[in-house]
């Protein structure tokens, strides 16, 4: 892939922090042709040109985690994931921040056929929650439902496609830029300073959505490793055995964080936007 060679993602993987730039360049890109080439629609397309993008490392990074896993006790085995999940977390803000910086910039008509699906999800998503509102308990159901319905699919992807799961996670930094964006721009029209606009929208949705995207990172390498597992060893091997026991270990750590985001969404965001 040309992409990949001119920016070489291998290079960044001691510096976490240089896949935040990686990761705006391969959005910017998608943006740019998804818009130019499939414009009608867009939505769909420069998230899937930003995953295509991403797809060879995302991949690459899984094989070397399931190579240390297999070298790793179970009881060290998230501090040994730590630094590809940093870096995971600084490509998906690379993400973000284009797809951010987009949908402020540009004119209003013009980010709205961008992000025209990104906003009819957040729309349906509120819809939902205010459809059954009947308590602040049922609101966190909801939104912990629909949360791990995500990470089902990040597993299911990553399971079967090898770093499918890269996808879904663009997908969803389209979906919070679009929700940032709009909290900033509704902010804007009132009477509030700038800065402490942005500033409380962005912490908002950071604040809980930070722990949801890390949830769908560790369960999609977990599916990841999986997949690359039964590919190299087979499915009644030792090593397939181990890294059934592994994802399930991460799966089930990336359920419980999702629960704190949840809980954080509910009970701590609404009293910073």
């Amino acid at each position: 892939m040309v992409l990949e060679v001119l920016i070489n993602p291998k290079r960044a993987t001691g510096k976490p922090w240089e896949m935040f730039f990686i990761g705006a360049i391969y959005s910017l890109v998608g943006l740019v042709l998804g818009y130019w080439v499939f414009r009608s629609y867009v939505s769909i397309i420069m998230v899937s040109f930003t995953a295509l993008a991403a797809a060879p490392f995302v991949y690459n990074a899984t094989k070397a985690e399931d190579d240390s896993t297999s070298a790793t006790k179970e009881s060290t085995l998230l501090k040994k994931h730590a630094p590809i999940i940093k870096v995971f977390t600084f490509l998906f803000l690379g993400f973000v921040a284009v797809f951010l910086l987009a949908f402020i910039v540009l004119p209003e008509p013009m980010a709205g056929e961008i992000f025209k699906t990104q906003i009819e999800s957040i729309a349906a998503v509120r819809n939902e929650v205010t459809g059954n509102f009947t308590s602040i308990f049922s609101t966190m159901g909801i939104i912990l439902a629909n949360n791990l319905k995500v990470l089902v699919l990040c597993v299911i992807f990553s399971l079967i496609y090898g770093m499918g799961a890269i996808f879904i996670l663009s997908w969803n930094a389209s979906v919070m830029s679009a929700a940032i964006g709009d909290a900033i721009r509704e902010g804007l029209q009132g009477t509030g300073s700038s800065l402490v606009v942005i500033s409380s929208s962005l912490a908002g949705y950071f604040v809980h959505g930070l722990p949801e995207i890390v949830a769908y990172f560790i369960a999609g390498l977990g599916g990841g490793i999986l997949s690359v597992a039964l590919m190299k060893y087979g499915v009644h091997s030792r090593s397939f055995r181990k890294a059934g026991v592994d994802c399930v270990s991460m799966v089930t750590f990336a359920v419980l964080m999702l629960v704190l985001a949840a809980t954080i969404e509910v009970f701590v965001s609404p009293t910073l936007l």
